[in-house]
């Protein structure tokens, strides 16, 4: 598979995906960001956005910085988040996922979900594994 190339069905950021979030991602050598407006169909309880997809959300911007600044495909090992407020129906948020540590194949990432006010509602911390070359 060539990390250059996006898969355009990707369910967070496939532009081809027509039930995806089709979340764009700006990447720099520290972090990658992305931005999202939950609408009535991403929700669990009434007007509030469903934690899966939360999470989704903080996954897709820590993986998208090793496949968009380092043009490798990493996978999550393994992934902890911590819910801190509930995230509304309509709100603006901001994703940031940065890089902790790097351990040979293992990339060790952080990311917090902003709400429109700035305050943090979800974080997320993940290991993330490169795939081995073929």
């Amino acid at each position: 598979m060539d990390p250059t190339k996006r898969d355009f069905m990707c369910f967070a950021c496939g532009k081809d995906n027509p039930i995806g979030l089709h979340l764009q991602f700006t990447v720099d050598a520290d972090s990658c960001r992305t931005t999202f407006r939950p609408k009535p169909e991403h929700q669990s309880y009434d007007g509030r956005m469903h934690g899966g997809l939360i999470s989704t959300l903080l996954d897709e911007t820590m993986g998208n910085y090793c496949y968009l600044y380092e043009k490798k495909i990493a996978y999550t090992a393994k992934m902890s988040v911590r819910f801190r407020q509930p995230v509304l129906i309509g709100e603006l948020l901001k994703v940031v996922a940065k890089v902790k540590k790097r351990k040979g194949r293992l990339i060790e990432m952080t990311a917090v979900l902003y709400k429109e006010d700035s305050t943090i509602g979800a974080e997320a911390d993940a290991m993330m594994m490169y795939e081995e070359k073929q």
